[in-house]
């Protein structure tokens, strides 16, 4: 299978709700289901790096790992939540390289 990558560097495809439940960002244009628990139209930061800043990807912007980033997934532990942004950093590195 296809490697599924968003913009902040989560590996969609790697996700427990994918494909069933969500397709990816990158197929949604950053609208994940996710975002009806939050009151939310649009990921934050596909917003920011997608439509406003015209980046491929969080990795290639001089602010990466901003406060958008700091948003805690509540149903995780501050431990998890803390592992996948270090997940999500390494795997914006790699497409920095690519």
């Amino acid at each position: 299978m296809e490697k599924i990558i968003s913009c902040c560097g989560v590996v969609c495809s790697e996700c427990a709700y994918f494909p069933k439940d969500c397709p990816g960002c990158p197929q949604l244009e950053g609208k994940p289901f996710w975002l009806s628990f939050q009151g939310g139209t649009i990921c934050q930061i596909y917003d920011c790096c997608i439509n406003q800043k015209a980046l491929a990807h969080c990795g290639l912007c001089p602010e990466v790992m901003c406060e958008r980033y700091l948003l805690e997934d509540p149903t995780k532990t501050p431990e998890e939540n803390a592992e996948n942004r270090r997940k999500q950093l390494l795997q914006l590195k790699s497409m920095r390289k690519a």
